[in-house]
């Protein structure tokens, strides 16, 4: 937690530096290879290089595991729409965006980058390490350049995990390793404020 924390005041210092910047809140839906549907939120805020359609882009999302059936579960007392013992992911992403009309009524853009995610589970007797990887998007932008607009992009991201279980068995230790493969496209959909 710490070290999202510290992304965000990275973010919010770099963008007060900046002068010019674009800020994001968005939910987010991830459908990953191994782990199925996961659900979330996220901030980013993009930074203009001056008078070029070039920004650094910088996000986080926080993403859990959803229930089999998370839309049945909104409306059940007794379920939870996330898994109770699930992994937990945090996707720090940070990429150059190439803006095709970034002072019009409507942008599209393209971007690819670094990500780092942050992971845990609650999975009882598994641990899991941070992992690498990388990120490819395209997105758009609708309404009037100043204020707040609407946004929606599409993203695939790429790396892979390794589950690790360690216990003991007549006085072995044994550790199972377990790949888990978190290639999958995403959708972010939210508010974009330009100041």
């Amino acid at each position: 937690m710490k070290r999202v924390l510290g992304f965000v005041a990275v973010m919010c210092i770099w963008a007060s530096a900046a002068g010019a910047a674009d800020f994001k809140l968005y939910g987010s839906y991830w459908n990953t290879t191994d782990l199925d549907d996961a659900f979330g939120g996220g901030i980013g805020v993009a930074f203009p290089l001056g008078a070029t359609p070039l920004s650094i882009s910088l996000a986080g999302t926080y993403y859990q595991e959803l229930n089999d059936d998370p839309a049945e579960a909104l409306f059940d007392d007794d379920e939870g729409v996330f898994q109770e013992e699930s992994l937990k992911i945090v996707p720090l992403e940070a990429g150059l965006q190439f803006n095709f009309a970034p002072t019009g009524p409507f942008d599209a853009w393209i971007e690819g980058g670094f990500t780092y995610f942050l992971l845990d589970t609650t999975r009882s007797g598994f641990t899991v390490d941070d992992e690498t990887g990388w990120h490819a998007s395209l997105g758009s932008r609708f309404g009037s350049r100043e204020g707040a607009n609407f946004f929606a992009e599409a993203l695939y991201r790429s790396t892979e995990a390794t589950l690790v279980r360690e216990r003991r068995n007549d006085n072995l230790d044994l550790r199972d390793e377990v790949a888990i493969d978190l290639d999958g496209f995403s959708v972010n959909a939210g508010i974009l404020w330009h100041w």
